[in-house]
């Protein structure tokens, strides 16, 4: 294995976050590790860069294409993420609008098409990188030599039986089958107990051939169902981990989290570190978009809100409102990294944070021998 990769044995990655413990916070890259104005999210650059920078997880997003191919994808559209051309008559894709351009790769053959587009960074400078599909993910984590796990973000339901068909076929350098480090996180409220999701022909077909599928639960909002949900699952025997998204200390699924942090299971939680550029390039790299008609809302906002871009919505803020200073009813946890670590969470999805490993050593949270091969 490359001597610029750590040395993790995934085996004890996962029994670690299935068994927590205070000195050992566990980091996931979001789209792996993306850094404004260089790797770009979703890419082998990215992998490259969070497996170097001591993550022993990344989390991935994957969708279908037209001719059935998985791709590693955030955006249904492609506006935002790619050279995608729009034609005549019609603008390029607008990020901080979330208008303009942008076709859907569901609607989008990946051979002939998709696969010969090119890959964005934040700031919409075109890169050297093409987008990726799932089996070169794969490849890629094998041939390097890279000990990472794989949380798999389902943007689209109809791709995980192809995902996992791609996914069976594959190892990492030190044998372990990819079917044992690529964890399954839809939301919970589409396979809300172990029943719902193995209802699935090919979760079936996995479970037969001893392939439980690992599987995280992820809840971002609260109802009556989420507690009866995390409950069936938590006896569940594939069930890695839980992740719940709580804004605040007695706000939504704190009662979730409450009731993990009891039983001792473990539980994860997003760092938002915001992805804002100041310029979107398009074309041959004239400027198109900037922030100019934002500028005086985030700088009035001031560092504590995180901006970041929703497709559709376009520029959206967490920890504060757009155009004025956070008021204490406005603190999210989820923009403060000292929040969560005293909210109790062994493992932390960050977006985007190059130093987050670095940080959470210094607060003596990653004491990362008991996961070392």
């Amino acid at each position: 294995m490359s001597p610029a990769y750590p040395a993790y044995d995934v085996r004890k990655v996962i029994h670690s976050i299935k068994n927590p413990s205070p000195d050992l916070v566990h980091v996931f890259a979001h789209r792996a590790l993306r850094c404004l104005g260089s790797t770009t999210e979703n890419s082998l650059s990215a992998v490259a860069s969070a497996a170097r920078g001591g993550y022993e997880g990344i989390e991935i997003d994957i969708r279908l294409t037209k001719d059935k191919q998985v791709v590693v994808f955030h955006d249904a559209g492609m506006g935002r993420l790619t050279n995608v051309e729009p034609p005549a008559g019609e603008s390029y894709h607008n990020p901080f609008t979330g208008q303009g351009y942008s076709p859907l790769v569901k609607d989008t053959d990946w051979f002939g098409d998709m696969e010969k587009l090119y890959l964005r960074d934040d700031s919409g400078n075109v890169t050297s990188e093409h987008p990726i599909l799932l089996k070169e993910l794969l490849e890629f984590i094998r041939d390097e030599g890279i000990n990472i796990l794989v949380q798999i973000d389902v943007k689209a339901l109809d791709a995980m039986a192809y995902a996992y068909d791609v996914i069976s076929q594959y190892t990492n350098a030190a044998g372990v089958p990819a079917t044992e480090w690529c964890l399954w996180k839809p939301k919970g409220e589409v396979f809300p107990t172990p029943a719902d999701w193995e209802r699935q022909e090919w979760v079936q077909k996995a479970l037969s051939r001893g392939d439980a599928p690992p599987f995280v639960l992820f809840y971002e909002h609260e109802d009556d169902t989420v507690l009866p949900s995390i409950k069936a699952w938590a006896s569940c025997d594939y069930l890695i981990n839980f992740e719940l998204h709580v804004p605040r200390v007695g706000g939504i699924l704190q009662s979730a989290l409450d009731y993990i942090l009891s039983m001792r299971k473990g539980v994860g939680s997003w760092y938002i570190g915001g992805d804002f550029a100041r310029r979107f390039y398009t074309g041959d790299g004239q400027m198109s978009f900037d922030d100019s008609t934002l500028r005086t809302q985030i700088l009035a906002s001031g560092p504590a809100v995180k901006i970041m871009y929703r497709e559709g919505h376009g520029v959206v803020a967490a920890g504060g409102v757009l155009g004025r200073p956070p008021t204490d009813s406005d603190h999210d946890t989820r923009v403060d990294l000292d929040a969560l670590v005293a909210q109790g969470w062994n493992y932390i999805v960050a977006d985007p944070f190059d130093d987050l490993n670095e940080r959470m050593t210094a607060m003596g949270k990653r004491n990362v021998s008991r996961i070392m091969a």
